[in-house]
């Protein structure tokens, strides 16, 4: 509903005060029926929208506009009437162009829709690891969420991720194994989202993950190698929750994920160092394109040569070249390092695309020293 009359609802307020300022500016007496009329439309559209969405029914989630545009175009009308008058010029000219510049910033979030496809994203955490899951429906996963050590990596990078694709919740909060650099920042996601479950390894004692999450039980599902979990024609299935490595070594008891959606396969194996034995049989289909995420973030303990070649990816991601240092194992798969900025996969099930934010020459200028 917000969709149908949030825009007429923007216009037609916009137009309404913009149509009474200029009549109350230029002593126009014959725009007061308009603007009456205008008013009373918003209250029969709002009347309206209250009866049918009063319960966030059919209501989607979109950005907020904030309080910058109406003070900017707000400046930018005064401005421009004080430079038409001095000008000797009629002033109306800047308070239109206002006016239709903020009717279209206020339009831009619509822009911000959910998308339709599947989404992942690894976002860079340095240390650790943090991956955002958007699926077809519009629910959202995140894997792990950085460490909270040096600088929040929760509250500094996975929040402002979120809080950019118009969310206020998280559906799944998976925390991979309790490594500090895994877990650190769910404090924070816990603090400023409203998350709905939170997936831990099941034979992991929940105090392991640190108070906040051990004070929400309530929310915690104990996850084991085999179960699946669907979302919008999506599914993840966990390959593996750690019950076949070594139980002393914290890395072995990582939740082993597969993000899957019609041709597309993204493998996210967490920090296990046992090798692909931790994933199982691997099943190939005709035209299947796999992103690989190494383990341990690359590092040469987590085997990432075996990985490779079980995996046989077309796009292969690793933390950084002191990690993985990119040797030429497999020609054909294309290489990147979160080091370099996010890196983000979406399908719709057939079409799969792929990109790094940040723009190449400042990559490469970065790289320079």
């Amino acid at each position: 509903w917000n969709l149908i009359f949030g825009p007429v609802l923007g216009t037609a307020g916009v137009m309404g005060a913009f149509t009474a300022a200029v009549g109350g500016a230029f002593g126009i007496d014959a725009l007061g029926a308009p603007v009456g009329l205008v008013a009373k439309g918003l209250t029969i559209a709002l009347s309206a929208l209250a009866r049918l969405s009063g319960d966030g029914w059919g209501c989607l989630p979109l950005p907020p506009a904030g309080a910058a545009a109406p003070l900017f175009f707000t400046a930018a009308a005064v401005w421009g009437t004080l430079s038409l008058r001095r000008g000797g010029k009629e002033p109306w000219p800047a308070a239109l162009a206002a006016a239709a510049g903020f009717l279209l910033w206020i339009h831009l979030p619509y822009a911000a829709l959910p998308d339709r496809r599947l989404s992942v994203t690894a976002l860079n955490v340095g240390k650790g690891a943090a991956h955002v899951a958007v699926f077809p429906d519009g629910r959202c996963m995140v894997v792990d969420s950085g460490s909270a050590i040096r600088g929040d990596a929760g509250e500094k990078i996975v929040a402002p991720f979120l809080r950019s694709l118009g969310t206020g919740r998280i559906d799944v909060l998976v925390l991979t194994h309790p490594h500090e650099d895994h877990f650190g920042g769910a404090k924070s996601l816990l603090e400023g989202f409203r998350v709905k479950e939170i997936w831990v390894p099941g034979d992991v004692p929940l105090e392991s993950f640190g108070d906040a999450v051990a004070q929400r039980g309530s929310l915690v599902r104990r996850k084991y190698g085999g179960e699946c979990f669907s979302a919008g024609g999506a599914t993840v299935r966990v390959r593996s929750a750690g019950c076949d490595g070594d139980p002393s070594r914290t890395n072995e008891r990582s939740l082993v994920l597969e993000i899957r959606q019609g041709l597309l396969s993204v493998w996210l194996p967490g920090d296990v160092e046992r090798g692909p034995a931790a994933w199982g049989p691997v099943e190939k289909r005709e035209g299947e394109k796999r992103v690989l995420f190494l383990p341990h973030h690359g590092s040469p303990g987590a085997d990432p040569a075996s990985w490779l070649a079980a995996a046989r990816p077309a796009v292969m991601i690793s933390q950084n070249r002191n990690c993985f240092a990119l040797k030429n194992l497999l020609p054909s798969v294309e290489s990147f390092l979160l080091e370099n900025g996010a890196f983000t996969v979406r399908s719709d099930g057939y079409g799969i695309s792929w990109e790094q934010e940040g723009a190449l020459l400042w990559r490469l200028l970065w790289r320079l020293p």
